[in-house]
């Protein structure tokens, strides 16, 4: 699934490419996908996008101070420019259709359709956009805004920060990276941290992810990124593999369809923490 670093520098890219070409159209191709219907896609004919943003996990394409379109790509979902000529795939769940020919087309492989597409008024007519939570690259994310979220809050710090309405734009993948350069257990309890612990944790989340979207940025060339390029994180699908630091091997949790990547030693005071799959079987 994109997360902030990737939607970041697609945002980037996207500005270069998109503001001031006219839309011929725009289209929905998957039933489902598209969760509003007023405004009407035809109220993008002739339009032009001029302002691309990001909000947590969701992208913004801003044609008018009244008409947005949001899209959340969510677990499987891509942005691929594409010639006008271009033959549309069963992928193809979207697009954006320009009068010089260019398509940007919403790609989503597999079966399972979960690409998220509203075309709405302003950005906070789509829920999960007015219940976000603080940026956390932005200055009103602040060690006080951390301790006051944490207290007495019982819930595992993976799932803390992961927690679209606290933190926005925290997905898996980079939770594990952040929790790993604090040093800090994903399942343990979120009102157990110290005051050290706490501001350990703010500055991993500030560097974490803005050390990812400088890397991103260099490794996408100017071009569409993918989350699969996600080589350079430490311990984000290792499993097996050597600490980078300590040298332990990586471990991980798995439970349902998700995945927990740490290192015993360095997060977990050298314990294996349980694996929610031995549970099932006892």
């Amino acid at each position: 699934m994109p997360e902030l670093p990737e939607l970041e520098v697609m945002c980037e890219i996207l500005r270069e490419q998109l503001p001031g070409r006219p839309m011929a159209g725009a289209s929905a191709f998957h039933p489902g996908l598209l969760k509003t219907v007023d405004p009407p896609l035809d109220s993008l004919v002739g339009r032009s996008i001029e302002r691309i943003s990001r909000r947590g996990k969701h992208l913004i394409f801003s044609v008018a101070a009244d008409l947005h379109v949001v899209i959340h790509l969510m677990l499987a979902g891509r942005l691929v420019w594409s010639g006008g000529d271009m033959r549309r795939t069963k992928a193809t769940g979207f697009l954006f259709h320009f009068e010089d020919g260019d398509d940007l087309r919403v790609i989503e492989n597999g079966t399972k359709r979960r690409v998220r597409v509203h075309v709405v008024r302003v950005p906070t007519d789509v829920e999960a956009i007015a219940r976000a939570g603080v940026e956390p690259l932005s200055g009103e994310f602040t060690v006080e805004l951390l301790l006051a979220g944490f207290d007495g809050l019982r819930r595992q710090l993976k799932k803390a920060i992961t927690n679209q309405a606290f933190i926005a734009g925290i997905g898996s993948a980079y939770a594990d990276e952040v929790l790993f350069a604090a040093k800090l257990s994903p399942i343990r309890y979120a009102s157990t941290l110290s005051l050290e612990e706490v501001e350990r944790l703010h500055t991993a989340i500030r560097r974490t992810l803005s050390g990812a979207i400088e890397e991103i940025r260099a490794r996408s060339g100017g071009a569409m990124v993918a989350t699969h390029d996600r080589g350079f994180l430490q311990i984000y699908e290792k499993t097996g593999q050597p600490c980078p630091e300590c040298g332990t091997r990586i471990e991980e949790i798995r439970y349902a369809q998700k995945k927990i990547y740490y290192c015993p030693h360095c997060q977990s005071g050298d314990k294996t923490l349980p694996d929610r799959r031995s549970w099932l079987t006892r």
